[in-house]
């Protein structure tokens, strides 16, 4: 019983999934791009409702606080649509450039449940090899100013490990960006593609 928030990035594209299966417990996913600081490259998110949202300066949805409340759609699970994922499709990221989403876990059920984040796992593709720095929230700015690959977080808000019941939700923040190099405009990382990995447990709490 768990799911998957898998992120596969960067330049050239990126997306964002979610696995889940939990015995007869039924709960919904839902991701909502709350923050970015893509400007004068314009990046576009498109989440499972098949709707392509341009952001940046010109772009059809552009704030200069960098902060959006923009719903990228939601899922619902049971056990019988169990693998089913959520993608969110980010692409055209520069350097420097990050994403901030929300994602909130709402418990449909008649029973109560609990969720619990297993530790973050980096993947990248094949054959390849990147670098990349989970950073804590509060050092997710500076390090993606330094940093010359990835850069990623991953921070349970509220609602996890603790029992969660009908109605009740979870919200988690996941954060996504490359690296700056200090300015030094990295670009080699255009068009690679890797995973980032975040497994939810979730158990009935009868």
């Amino acid at each position: 019983m768990g799911g998957t928030f898998a992120f596969s990035a960067f330049s050239g594209g990126s997306s964002t999934a979610i696995n889940s299966t939990a015995g007869h417990l039924t709960w919904e996913n839902n991701l909502t791009l709350v923050r970015t600081n893509a400007n004068n490259t314009p990046i576009t998110i498109q989440g499972p409702s098949g709707q392509i949202y341009e952001i940046g300066q010109g772009m059809q949805y552009h704030h200069n606080s960098g902060h959006y409340t923009i719903g990228l759609g939601n899922q619902f699970y049971t056990t019988a649509t169990s693998g089913r994922e959520y993608v969110v499709n980010v692409t055209n990221m520069a350097p420097g450039e990050y994403v901030e989403l929300m994602a909130t876990i709402t418990n449909n059920g008649t029973v109560g449940f609990m969720v619990s984040p297993a530790a973050p796992t980096f993947s990248p593709a094949v054959n390849s090899t990147y670098n990349a720095t989970q950073a804590s929230q509060g050092k997710f700015a500076s390090v993606l100013q330094s940093s010359n690959g990835y850069v990623y977080n991953v921070t349970a808000v509220s609602g996890f490990n603790t029992s969660i019941s009908p109605e009740g939700s979870a919200v988690m923040l996941i954060y996504i960006g490359l690296g700056n190099d200090n300015g030094h405009d990295l670009n080699h990382y255009q068009g690679s593609h890797f995973s980032l990995n975040v497994n939810l447990n979730v158990v009935s709490d009868p």
